[in-house]
């Protein structure tokens, strides 16, 4: 994607003032001149989320500053992104949908329940608009109410799940953050071939957490049901059983 200065500082959750000075720092790289406007691309991006995670790991913007600098020398610009990309990549889509606030209560029939979707990250207020960051999770929900499922029902479900999964991720960045401690103590940073190693290892890790939960939920999805709805049948059919030879029991 390309941005104007102010979209990129939109985008990266910072301003355009910080933006500047980051360059004049060296700590990011000069845009794309177009006549007299200048055009940053995802590159642009990922450094700057790049930037703010390091700076809330208490590096400063000096220190910041030669770990940029100790990655770039002598080194090409995809080996240097690699690593950028691995630990800033948003998995997550982007997409979004807009719903004017008015009409917003009446779509998820409690007004309690908008609080709850901003608190998950599903949705976030804009003067009239809603947006709803999960379009695709919005539907399923959509859905469901056509079988009677309320929206209050649903976000139960999805904040069990949420919880679940976040204690996942939580242990597969544990996990990869102690492994490079032990592999090369507290405060390493990765140069010259080591770039590409780290950047594929945490890629790595990434694609197992998110096939290891695919996987082991569609899997103990189908075991359950099975489980379940076995359970169900039997009753079901010892109930019309009894009701067959009882005629005055109900099934």
């Amino acid at each position: 994607m390309e941005y104007r200065i102010d979209d990129l500082a939109h985008a990266a959750g910072t301003t355009t003032r910080n933006v500047r000075a980051y360059r004049e720092r060296g700590l990011l790289p000069p845009p794309e001149k177009r006549g007299r406007v200048g055009i940053y691309g995802d590159a642009h991006l990922s450094r700057l989320r790049l930037i703010d995670i390091l700076l809330q790991r208490g590096f400063t913007t000096s220190h910041i500053g030669d770990f940029i600098s100790g990655w770039e020398n002598g080194k090409d610009l995809a080996e240097v992104l690699g690593l950028q990309n691995a630990v800033t990549e948003q998995w997550a889509k982007n997409d979004t949908v807009e719903i004017p606030l008015a009409i917003v209560d009446e779509f998820l029939g409690n007004s309690d329940q908008l609080p709850r979707l901003q608190a998950l990250g599903l949705a976030r207020v804009e003067g009239d608009t809603c947006i709803f960051t999960d379009p695709e999770l919005l539907q399923g929900f959509s859905s469901l109410t056509e079988y009677g499922f309320t929206i209050g029902q649903l976000i139960d479900v999805h904040e069990r799940i949420h919880a679940a999964v976040d204690g996942i991720a939580k242990d597969m960045i544990r996990t990869a953050k102690n492994h490079i401690v032990d592999e090369h103590g507290e405060g390493w940073l990765p140069s010259g071939s080591e770039v590409g190693t780290t950047a594929d290892m945490l890629v790595g890790m990434r694609e197992l957490a998110v096939h290891s939960v695919n996987a082991t939920l569609a899997r103990t999805l189908d075991d359950n049901l099975e489980r379940e709805l076995g359970d169900y049948l039997t009753t079901a059919m010892e109930a019309n059983e009894k009701h067959r030879t009882d005629p005055g029991t109900r099934p």
